[in-house]
């Protein structure tokens, strides 16, 4: 055979099954150029372009990762199906005298026609359309910037590598399946496992039970700290619990309902449920990737445009004001180790501060206004009853403690309480001290003077992940000294080695001016206060520096989460494609059997849009359940990352469903067009 018959009969193939290899070339070179705009960003979004910069290549190169392993899978898996497919044609080939090397050649140059268009012009759309989508990316984190975007030759080089290394891959499988199939194997391999599958009760059941723990451990999560752990486990056992479900589950319901005569025996379902049975395992496994890439489709966007759309709410969270000043209060361990001139000279002079503050605040024009000043005692504790402990870090009881004055309380809420000695107001959600008559920390004992809301937003550094809080105002500094000495007494004799827990002093306080002025006046503040020679600065945030950086992960995230979005929308589209295809050419014969022994055509179509809703929307459904019982878990971590906005990750999770059953609606409609043609033929 001419050498160059295989290049010539891999092209006229390729054009005459374009209903098979066009999809296919059609998201390769999809995710060719998203994994190249992915790789191009990510290195050339510079440190000197804008602020945040540094984290946002964090966030992109993780969902490179992500994006190049999930297009290798789909190729994979997509190319499966075409090799299934073209079983008869194959055997056809053998039949008329070529040989394996033969049918492996034509396979090899499809292959190389296919991945040579599937790298070039993917790499081509990605180099067209990476600084738009570079610009976008900006646009999302409310970046304006003057750059000349570039390609870059290192991003093509590693794009066409990876999948030129796929294709080379799948061109050794598709050679070695064409190699171990048989004449006869391959005229009949694309009818394998036609016959009825038997019910597998106990799989059955071990599906359900996987899903009801799946279940379970999404709903009993106590905190988000449980919550981050219990959700792998989670997904693990909904995975499982979801291909059995449909490998046996299905089956078995469909065994059930066959027993029925009233349900069974009837011109429509008779047809569709004897469809079903006789290749349940292979539509099985379709059905429950479907639904798995639903799910992950809508837990991916729900999150991430919660995140991006809640940015500002997180800030809100994080900073009770635009600029926080915390000292380390250690008077005390001072005027044992020191000098009193050095601490008169040194400690805690706050008028100072507050002096260079107001004197820097003038330089850049602006102004400080609702200046909060207050002593906090901040530790995580365990809950017994009405005691509190710090030796026992069980999660299921943590909660954190903020302990406060009356006169820092009294000046932030502009009221006049007073606390005799061994009283405390007392503001939590825990259960065992929402009534507590009496509480005891570490040996030290309060009457609860009255449980109020006192309305304080203190330190959130651990409430956000436990979930639980206790505000507590104390009678005086020298209460604060005494439960920190008792903390620390306690983590020392369990274990900890010389941990000194300090008393902080918080200075916080909002800005106004210009959002220039306001950066300008938080750059190099440490330094400034620094120059007061005021001991134990510990540290210095602000929302003006951290903004950009919230931006910076949240919007990388919400961007990473349209294209991964995007690639499970593909993936998901694709499996139906083709698994519509093949379920098209299988039951083609079938089809015209009916209509020769007098079904109608109008009958017929019938039929195969019954059969199509009833498996094609399944999966949508499942889905749609999986998402119900997650939400809880997906919110508790969404909390651990400061987003508290339940009503908008509602909203946002409706409108991800919304418009996702919108264009899983539209496929349905292309895919059962292009089964009724297949099976009309």
């Amino acid at each position: 055979m001419s050498k160059f018959m295989y290049p010539k009969l891999a092209f006229q193939n390729i054009r005459k099954n374009k209903t098979s290899f066009f999809p296919f070339a059609l998201a390769g070179i999809f995710m060719v150029a998203m994994f190249y705009m992915l790789h191009t960003i990510s290195i050339q979004a510079d440190d000197r372009l804008f602020m945040g910069a540094r984290t946002m290549r964090k966030v992109l190169s993780f969902g490179l990762y992500v994006v190049g392993f999930l297009s290798v899978i789909v190729l994979f898996y997509t190319d499966r199906f075409l090799i299934k497919q073209r079983a008869k044609e194959f055997g056809l080939y053998s039949l008329l005298g070529m040989e394996k090397k033969h049918i492996a050649k034509v396979v090899k140059w499809e292959l190389i026609y296919v991945g040579g268009a599937i790298i070039t012009i993917g790499v081509g759309l990605g180099v067209l359309f990476s600084k738009l989508m570079f610009l976008l990316l900006l646009n999302i984190i409310g970046v304006k910037t003057n750059f000349a975007f570039r390609i870059v030759p290192s991003s093509i080089m590693v794009t066409a590598g990876l999948f030129g290394i796929t294709m080379l891959v799948i061109l050794v499988a598709n050679a070695i399946s064409v190699y171990r199939l048989k004449p006869i194997d391959l005229m009949q391999s694309s009818r394998a496992g036609e016959c009825e599958p038997k019910a597998k009760w106990l799989l059955a059941v071990l599906g359900v039970i996987s899903l009801g723990i799946g279940y379970y451990l999404a709903q009993t999560a106590n905190n988000p700290v449980e919550a981050m752990g219990f959700f792998f486990i989670a997904v693990l056992c909904v995975i499982v619990g979801t291909y059995l479900l449909f490998l046996t589950g299905s089956i078995a319901i469909l065994k059930l309902v066959k027993k029925s005569k009233k349900l069974y025996y009837h011109k429509k379902r008779f047809i569709t449920i004897s469809g079903m049975m006789y290749r349940m395992k292979q539509n099985a496994v379709g059905l429950a990737n479907i639904c798995i890439l639903s799910t992950a489709v809508l837990v991916v966007l729900s999150s991430t445009v919660s995140l991006y759309t809640g940015i500002e709410d997180i800030l809100d969270n994080i900073f009770k004001k635009n600029v926080i000043i915390e000292y380390l209060y250690e008077r005390d361990r001072d005027e044992e180790n020191s000098p009193s001139d050095w601490i008169n000279e040194h400690h805690y002079d706050y008028d100072a501060v507050t002096s260079a503050l107001e004197e820097r605040a003038k330089t850049c024009d602006v102004q400080i206004q609702d200046m909060e000043q207050y002593y906090i005692l901040s530790e995580l504790v365990n809950i017994d009853g009405n005691e509190i402990h710090i030796e026992n870090k069980d999660y299921e009881r943590a909660a954190y403690i903020n302990v406060i004055t009356v006169d820092d309380y009294n000046r932030m809420k502009n009221t006049n309480y007073a606390l005799e000695q061994g009283q405390v107001f007392l503001d939590t959600d825990v259960a065992d001290l929402e009534h507590a008559e009496r509480i005891c920390i570490t040996g030290c004992c309060y009457e609860v003077a009255e449980h109020k809301d006192l309305g304080v937003s203190l330190d959130r550094a651990y409430i956000s992940s436990i979930g639980r809080s206790i505000t507590m105002v104390v009678p005086s500094l020298d209460d604060l000294r005494v439960l920190r000495n008792a903390f620390t007494e306690e983590k020392n004799e369990y274990g900890s080695t010389d941990v000194q827990i300090s008393i902080c002093y918080y200075m916080m306080f909002n800005l106004s001016g210009s959002k220039d002025d306001k950066l300008a006046f938080v750059t190099e503040l440490r330094d400034y206060i620094n120059k007061t020679g005021i001991a134990h600065l510990s540290q210095i945030d602000d929302v003006f520096s951290m903004r950009p950086e919230v931006y910076g992960i949240y919007g990388g995230m919400f961007f990473i989460g349209l294209f991964l979005g995007g690639l499970f929308l593909v993936i998901t589209v694709m499996i139906i494609y083709y698994k519509q295809l093949s379920e098209g050419y299988d039951d083609r014969e079938r089809f015209q059997i009916m209509q020769k022994v007098g079904m109608g055509k109008r009958e017929v179509k019938s039929v195969i849009r019954s059969q199509i809703l009833q498996v094609f929307f399944l999966p949508l459904l499942l889905a749609m359940v999986h998402i119900g019982f997650a939400f809880k878990i997906i919110k508790d971590i969404l909390h651990m990352m400061e987003f508290t906005n339940d009503t908008s990750f509602i909203a946002s999770t409706i409108g991800t469903i919304g418009v996702f059953s919108l264009l899983y609606y539209i496929t349905y409609m292309l895919t059962a067009r292009t089964y009724y043609k297949i099976t009309s033929q």
